[in-house]
């Protein structure tokens, strides 16, 4: 029993240790998430740092322009978006990213770059195939619905440039139930 609790604090730790890794080699703080569970929804996003990144993008086979484009124009999130509901026959939620409107401190609100954006992104910089289906897969779908305990992962764009602070304004249907917020004083990874 003893080597087996050992062996859980040791898988734990190195756990702890990977999901912290690229922050701690990029020396940036890791940036805490923001939550949200109301009306059904639940989610939780995060702004990925530069360094990991980049990282991303060339070991989905993106050559080093493509991929330094990304990091300089995607002001991406890793995010987990799904149903807080739990209860078998609660109300479906519907999320529709491009309902949504990023707006930065004195621009114009847009919605999110979504897959399609970044489908034409890709073929104006011909951009490899393999590496464009690698990112089509790790992007938040454009819509989604969720059934009680349903969620998914995904990274999410704002198309602005690092440092940018924005306010997003999600919305969402819980059910026949529209519902808004805004999170106020996202920013975009240096």
């Amino acid at each position: 029993m003893k080597t087996c609790a050992k062996t859980s604090a040791l898988l734990m730790s190195l756990v702890a240790t990977l999901a912290f890794w690229p922050a701690m080699v990029s020396g940036q703080e890791p940036a805490e998430p923001v939550r949200i569970d109301r009306d059904g929804l639940k989610l939780e996003m995060a702004p990925l740092g530069a360094d990991p990144a980049r990282a991303f993008f060339l070991a989905r086979g993106f050559p080093s322009a493509d991929a330094q484009h990304a990091v300089e124009s995607a002001c991406l999130f890793r995010s987990a978006i799904g149903s807080a509901h739990t209860a078998e026959g609660s109300p479906e939620v519907a999320v529709m990213l491009t309902e949504w409107r990023a707006a930065p401190e004195g621009g114009n609100p847009a919605s999110p770059k979504v897959r399609e954006d970044w489908t034409r992104v890709w073929q104006e910089r011909a951009a490899p195939e393999d590496a464009v289906t690698a990112f089509y897969w790790a992007l938040f779908p454009t819509e989604q619905t969720f059934h009680p305990n349903d969620y998914n992962w995904g990274f999410l764009t704002f198309g602005f440039p690092p440092g940018t602070v924005f306010d997003l304004t999600l919305s969402w249907r819980n059910g026949d139930t529209s519902h808004k917020t805004t999170i106020k004083g996202l920013q975009c990874a240096h």
